[in-house]
């Protein structure tokens, strides 16, 4: 098949003017209003009911009339004789006289002859008669029928989406169905390589993120996901799923099979069927969109990566649906910041994702094919075609996704388990980027991180301070952290007693730039020059030396999906795991922290935790604190 080439792509502007002409006509149906969260009112919701139905008090006291208290001072008190007791959801008829008074609870309603109420606080009852402290006015502490809603009140327009104040203004008023817009988005998953989560993960297979991503973003916008599943490469089935979408929802999406590959031929199908309005937009990520109208039907091919599909959701998908229920978006919550490091553009508009700290921008871009780009960005900001580099300390603007908190902290480097108790402990949110502690010291160097986590030994013993030196980092202080036992990891029985066993077995080793894979390498050595032999060469005889795995724990699954023999990792993340473990070393895992971030309350809370009593004694096993922990070592300016 003929492959699709993208000579002529739409520009952004255009195509935004494209999707804000694209509007369809939503149905309407009735709901409970227990589930209208996130639903378009698509009428005006009047008030049966007066709210309050009836005058009620608002404090609990007695009720009374007002000019029985006119004479009543703290030296000389009114005495009123008590003649009943009101609860709330009372509905008794009870009257007051002159000289009477009813003791009454917040809520109840108001006796027949009583204009006011005066509070408990300001009287003294003693067996049938309250003595009165202080005068009140006529309607003091009385909420009076229908002066919170009014019987024929418009309580909710039109359009509104429906949140839990609207929830609670429904029942308040006893609205039990709600007249909602009902707009109907069909959503298709193509592909050859995807399966349902939860399904076996077998070579070659990913699970359909996308699927499940969109639906999300089609409810946040206040319309009905309906998904049709997997669709594998294969025309007549992508036609058939196609028309059934077409025929029962309102706007269709299918994400994956609309770029330039030769198995890539929804976008084909779509044309055959209807109109192609755009083929290929001018913006990175999600260049290969294509946008159709199919039996008037808009009908939107989103490219398969995940990152690409939630972006140009956002930025061309959602406009259709708001302008469709008549709303205005709820995500496009927008902020100003600085950038915390520079970036540079590919020359094409970009969407481009971001984390936000404390007011600064840091890129939270890693590829369009992985969904953790956006799990871990804020929001985004749109960089134009003709910038090529935005410098650090640029004032941005990050238009914010819906439901994002911004982090206290961010922490790049090695993957451990005692910064998850850390964040636990010290109830900060704290942005943790497991790539290793080389990639630790490279945020650390070009300020896009707080905290870097490190255990990288020198070429002497000592840890992470000769790697500091060597970088020539100054702005930096390294603050001593906690020692870990690390050694081999393997299943039980296998048979596994000294790091010499490691050739004929399959290693699952950490990925190059971790410090623990360099302590391997150190610990390799040392066993290297006892046989008298090169660390290359004993190397080679380690099958999958290679290999590089991101985390301790993902070093344990491969050996507990025995895809690997045995790891060298932490023992606190074998014991977790259930498999064996046999001590080699111990390491010391550091954190490198920036010094204009040293005196803000986060930083301050996280050292406070790093040295206290407690954090030592929850620290999981083969972790420990030492005399050195908490211990800051500042370094000259150069």
């Amino acid at each position: 098949m003929e492959r699709k080439e993208f000579r002529e792509l739409t520009p952004v502007e255009d195509a935004r003017k494209l999707v804000s002409r694209i509007k369809v006509l939503p149905g309407i149906e009735y709901i409970n209003v227990g589930n209208a969260v996130g639903r378009i009112l698509a009428e005006d919701v009047l008030s049966g009911v007066d709210v309050p139905a009836f005058n009620r008090s608002v404090k609990d006291g007695y009720a009374l009339r007002a000019k029985d208290t006119y004479k009543a001072t703290e030296p000389e008190p009114v005495a009123l004789r008590l003649t009943a007791s009101i609860p709330a959801g009372c509905a008794d008829r009870f009257f007051v006289n002159d000289g009477e008074t009813i003791e009454i609870s917040t809520g109840a309603p108001i006796p027949e002859g009583a204009d006011a109420v005066i509070m408990v606080e300001q009287t003294k009852q003693t067996e049938d008669t309250v003595l009165i402290y202080q005068p009140v006015h006529i309607a003091e502490n009385i909420m009076r029928a229908g002066s919170d809603i009014m019987k024929g009140e418009r309580v909710l327009r039109k359009n509104t989406r429906i949140g839990s104040r609207e929830i609670g203004v429904l029942a308040s008023i006893g609205k039990m169905e709600v007249p909602v817009k009902k707009l109907i988005v069909g959503i298709i998953s193509t592909g050859d390589e995807l399966i349902e989560p939860g399904e076996e993960l077998k070579p070659g297979k990913i699970f359909d993120a996308n699927s499940y991503a969109i639906a999300a973003n089609v409810e946040e916008c206040g319309a009905i996901p309906r998904m049709y599943g997997i669709v594998p490469d294969e025309g007549k089935l992508m036609e058939e799923a196609l028309d059934r979408a077409i025929n029962e929802c309102n706007i269709v999406l299918t994400s994956g099979s609309t770029s330039a590959g030769i198995g890539d031929i929804m976008y084909r199908i779509i044309e055959d069927k209807g109109e192609t309005l755009t083929h290929g937009i001018a913006i990175k990520p999600g260049k290969p969109v294509v946008i159709g109208m199919i039996n008037g039907v808009p009908t939107i091919g989103l490219p398969g990566n995940p990152t690409s599909a939630l972006s140009i959701f956002n930025e061309f998908v959602a406009p259709i649906i708001y302008n469709s229920l008549g709303v205005a978006p709820s995500f496009k919550t927008k902020v100003a910041a600085v950038m915390g490091t520079g970036i540079r553009s590919g020359g094409r508009e970009e969407l481009f994702p971001v984390g936000v700290v404390r007011g600064r921008a840091y890129p939270a871009d890693k590829t369009s094919g992985a969904i953790t780009t956006l799990a871990d960005a804020d929001g985004i900001i749109e960089i134009k075609a003709q910038t090529e580099y935005i410098e650090a300390g640029s004032p941005v603007e990050v238009t914010m996704f819906g439901n994002a908190r911004s982090p206290d902290l961010m922490f790049v480097g090695g993957q451990c388990p005692g910064v998850d108790l850390l964040e636990d402990m010290t109830g900060k949110m704290i942005r943790t980027l497991n790539m290793g502690s080389s990639a630790g010291f490279t945020a650390i160097a070009g300020g896009t991180t707080d905290i870097a986590g490190v255990n990288m030994p020198g070429a002497e013993g000592e840890y992470n301070l000769p790697v500091i030196m060597k970088m020539g980092l100054t702005r930096v202080v390294l603050v001593k952290g906690y020692r870990r036992e690390l050694g081999l990891i393997f299943r039980p029985g296998k048979g596994v007693a000294e790091l010499g066993d490691l050739p004929g077995l399959r290693l699952i080793n950490r990925n190059r730039g971790s410090g623990t894979r360099a302590i391997l390498d150190m610990e390799i050595g040392r066993l290297a020059a006892q046989k008298g032999i090169s660390r290359a060469e004993l190397t080679k005889t380690i099958e999958g030396y290679n290999s590089g795995s991101k985390t301790h724990r993902s070093v344990c699954d491969a050996i507990k999906d025995e895809r690997a023999d045995v790891g060298f990792g932490l023992k606190a993340a074998a014991e977790e795991a259930g498999l064996a473990f046999i001590p080699v070393t111990e390491d010391e895992f550091d954190f490198v922290i920036r010094k204009d971030v040293m005196d803000t309350p986060e930083i301050k809370s996280f050292l406070s935790v790093l040295s206290s009593h407690e954090f030592s004694e929850r620290l999981p096993a083969g972790l420990r604190t030492y005399e050195r922990t908490g211990e800051t070592i500042s370094l000259p300016e150069m």
